[in-house]
């Protein structure tokens, strides 16, 4: 699902701390581009790590006062400062500070956590300050204890930023691991209690949906009739929303069959072919179209599913090719004999689709050497369905097809059905 988009389930230390203060500087990325960033991340970590530190050490062993410094109180204002400089300079800066920061909370008992959160309330720190820190605390609290971070800052929810409600329904998550009985009791309690309530006008609370995410997640292996009546317990047209926060292409394939059967039971028909395709679209990026055929025979796909999953598929997989390369006729001969192999019906509409598409912005194929592609086909099928999936398609991008007119109504000319010729010509006027 968007791109979603799922938490990363633990979050390295300082990685956590550098990806919010970037979140916090306005940036509205997906989390897989997060991933991206923390692997970037880890080599600036590793090279602060390996780094000697100022002074001689030589392998020696850390003086003493090192330590003690180690217990001072957290000057909370000093580190929001050089918080909003990481912030300044894209999320780089004085990494060994950041890691004894983060050693610091990371060593704190569940007490003393929660001393820190009632210190920080009573200092004349701005919101802005407070966001800067927050996450590393946050990070602390799920680590050491989820159910105590969810306690302490579920007041938040409701107008927390994106970063502080993916670490609490990440918080969650790792509750509900442990014990998914009494975090469903809780969520249950605060959804009623209105701590989930929107105040959209269209109703739609994005916390309560990453919240629900997480849940259902974690029940998903465990409780599917449980998942199912969370997820039915939502909007309608909320449900596929909340199934679109996964990171589809990490669901475990033991787990395929219970999404799918949940797809099935609580979204509408529109609705499951595209949750599916979805599914299937990742599983060809992953390799070619095998991961795709053992995707639908383990989920028991319908027909009717595999041709849409099909249509997913070859344009994920054609669109990913095209990035590298001109599209090919081994390519699309490729791509019909597995369509065939699915749901033969498709084959010469999406043979077609897939030729428009790759004609499209950066797909490199020509307007004439798909026509001609798609020309071949027809002749070889006999079948309507190749030309107008191709001109279909290409009517619905007017750039591509205002200067290809008269080669468009050409082809045109050539599906047999009087009544589906007329159509496309009326189009091309």
């Amino acid at each position: 699902m968007t791109g979603p988009l799922k938490p990363i389930a633990i979050i390295p230390p300082v990685v956590a701390l550098v990806l919010a203060v970037l979140w916090i500087g306005g940036q509205r990325r997906s989390i897989s581009t997060f991933e991206t960033e923390n692997a970037l991340l880890q080599k600036h970590i590793a090279a602060a790590r390996a780094a000697p530190e100022a002074g001689p050490s030589h392998g020696k062993p850390a003086p003493p006062a090192k330590t003690a410094k180690d217990k001072e109180p957290l000057d909370w204002k000093k580190i929001a400062a050089q918080l909003a400089v990481m912030q300044g300079n894209g999320g780089l800066g004085d990494m060994r500070a950041m890691l004894r920061f983060q050693q610091r909370l990371r060593a704190m008992t569940r007490e003393e956590l929660v001393a820190a959160v009632d210190e920080i309330a009573t200092l004349d720190l701005s919101a802005e300050e407070r966001r800067t820190f927050e996450p590393a605390l946050m990070e602390a609290f799920v680590q050491k204890d989820p159910a105590l971070a969810l306690t302490q800052f579920v007041d938040r929810v409701q107008n927390s930023s994106g970063a502080l409600t993916w670490q609490l329904s990440n918080a969650l998550q790792q509750w509900a691991k442990k014990d998914p009985a009494k975090a469903a009791a809780w969520f249950d309690q605060q959804i009623a209690a209105g701590k989930f309530d929107s105040k959209a006008l269209d109703g739609r609370s994005n916390s309560r949906k990453r919240f629900e995410a997480s849940m259902i997640e974690v029940l998903l292996g465990s409780d599917l009739t449980a998942a199912s009546r969370r997820l039915g317990a939502m909007p309608e047209n909320q449900r596929s929303e909340v199934l679109e926060l996964y990171s589809l292409q990490k669901l475990p394939q033991e787990n395929q069959l219970a999404f799918a059967t949940l797809v099935r039971e609580q979204l509408a028909a529109d609705a499951q072919a595209r949750s599916l395709g979805k599914l299937a679209s990742q599983q060809a990026n992953a390799d070619g179209y095998t991961k795709v055929t053992e995707f639908l025979n383990r989920i028991d796909a319908t027909p009717a599913e595999r041709a849409a999953c099909a249509g997913s598929a070859v344009h994920s997989k054609l669109q990913q090719l095209s990035r590298n390369k001109k599209i090919a006729r081994e390519d699309i001969d490729t791509m019909r004999e597995w369509i065939t192999s699915q749901s033969p019906e498709s084959t010469d509409k999406l043979t077609g689709s897939v030729l428009a598409n790759s004609t499209l912005r950066n797909h490199k194929l020509e307007f004439s050497e798909a026509a001609a592609l798609a020309t071949r086909y027809h002749e070889a099928s006999g079948s309507d369905d190749v030309l107008e999936g191709f001109l279909n398609g290409v009517l619905t991008n007017g750039g591509t097809i205002t200067s290809h007119k008269e080669e468009a109504r050409f082809l045109a000319g050539k599906i047999s059905d009087p009544k589906r010729r007329d159509e496309i010509l009326s189009m091309l006027k």
